[in-house]
């Protein structure tokens, strides 16, 4: 049986930032988000991260990978430290996921996510 991922929080910062392999930037629009996830569904070595400048409903930041079954969502849920949450979805919940967070209307339901593992 694996053990729950606990991460360090991340320090409150004055902007979103948005991130994949190619970098990182907190000069953006929420149309390179979709961008961003784009590019990341048609390469399975991309990845993509949104953080937000402090915790929304606890969400620090969601990021996404491609996966065989699908695209893999992860929340990292910060409280006391920050654990990480994933799902399976389908690429338009992908895009509906991080723009409902960048918009501040994301409000995950927990029952969907499972705790990530190593």
């Amino acid at each position: 049986m694996g053990k729950d991922m606990v991460f360090k929080n991340v320090a409150k910062q004055s902007h979103f930032t948005l991130e994949n392999q190619n970098g990182k930037t907190e000069n953006f629009r929420d149309v390179d988000v979709e961008d961003y996830l784009a590019d990341m569904f048609e390469d399975p070595d991309q990845f993509v991260i949104l953080t937000a400048p402090e915790p929304r409903h606890k969400v620090r930041y969601v990021q996404a990978c491609v996966q065989d079954e699908g695209i893999e969502v992860e929340l990292g849920i910060q409280e006391e430290g920050t654990r990480l949450f994933g799902k399976i979805c389908t690429e338009e919940e992908c895009y509906r996921i991080f723009l409902d967070f960048y918009d501040g209307v994301f409000v995950p339901d927990m029952g969907e996510y499972q705790p990530v593992e190593f």
